[in-house]
């Protein structure tokens, strides 16, 4: 099964999900786009490489089975999960393979992380570990055929929060700067939340403001890609105004914004790597944008 991105019955399919999160939705989505991949991985993976001592510190690089001995550009992708679950592969299913093979089909080398989950951890662990594995990555991927000087940081719901963190705090970088970061559905401004996430940022809604990334992600340097998918639930789309009415008071213009049309939640990330490409050569051109930009 393929689609294309104007195949108005597949993404009338998604419409009916509706907006929302939870297990229905997700399974909902899972049979849309589960028979679009392929069973087994198509490119080499070298599985949970340690970048920290914690068992969740681990991280699979995918690339290609051959090479013309050019760095490739690197994506790292930092899944989702509220705060308190989540994992890089899944038994049985392609996500999130499916990004890291993507990524090795479009010319780029495919890190997918795990990091360590609350409520055992806390803000800002979620981040220090998106730290720690960039830091890796910038370490170790020439070995693995990429280019250090072309690592953009790509997170998706509770992973773009980490990665928003990541990105606005040069502590958890050691100084270094990606390339440039891609925000997917995220969780920028906890304090707008109704419940504030207290899973990973506390109990203490005083100390939300403090938590926020949307300041910092307004006055960064790096280049952003923000990403909202059109049947994200009403909260997402909130955090994600938050961030683009923050920055255009700031800047005067919006940042670099992508709508994800026809997807949900679930589905902007699980259809990458099928014959849907309005969306993913997007991201690819910010990705050669950003590294020729770099040189």
């Amino acid at each position: 099964m393929t689609a294309s991105f104007w195949d108005y019955k597949l993404h009338r399919q998604i419409a009916e999900i509706g907006a929302t999160m939870g297990p229905v939705a997700r399974d909902a989505a899972l049979e849309t786009y589960l028979p679009m991949h392929p069973t087994e991985p198509v490119h080499p993976i070298a599985r949970d490489l340690a970048y920290g001592p914690h068992e969740r510190q681990r991280l699979d690089v995918h690339t290609p089975a051959t090479s013309d001995g050019r760095p490739r550009p690197v994506l790292v992708f930092v899944h989702g999960g509220g705060f308190s679950g989540g994992d890089k592969t899944r038994p049985a299913q392609p996500f999130y393979d499916n990004i890291a093979q993507w990524a090795v089909s479009a010319g780029l080398i495919g890190v997918n992380i795990n990091y360590r989950l609350a409520p055992e951890f806390g803000y800002p662990a979620g981040a220090e570990d998106v730290g720690a594995a960039f830091l890796w990555v910038l370490e170790h991927i020439a070995e693995h055929g990429g280019d250090p000087e072309s690592v953009v940081v790509m997170g998706h719901s509770a992973g773009s929060a980490h990665v928003a963190s990541f990105v606005v705090d040069p502590w958890l970088r050691s100084g270094r700067t990606p390339a440039g970061a891609i925000l997917s559905s995220g969780i920028y401004d906890p304090s707008i939340s109704a419940d504030g996430y207290p899973v990973y940022y506390g109990e203490d809604r005083a100390a939300l403001d403090g938590r926020a990334a949307v300041g910092g992600l307004c006055a960064t340097e790096i280049p952003l890609l923000v990403c909202i998918a059109e049947f994200d639930p009403p909260e997402i789309q909130a955090q994600t105004r938050r961030l683009v009415a923050a920055y255009f008071d700031a800047h005067g213009l919006f940042p670099r914004l992508v709508q994800a049309e026809g997807h949900n939640h679930y589905t902007v990330t699980q259809h990458l790597g099928t014959d849907e490409t309005w969306f993913s050569e997007r991201l690819v051109r910010f990705v050669e944008g950003v590294r020729v930009d770099r040189r």
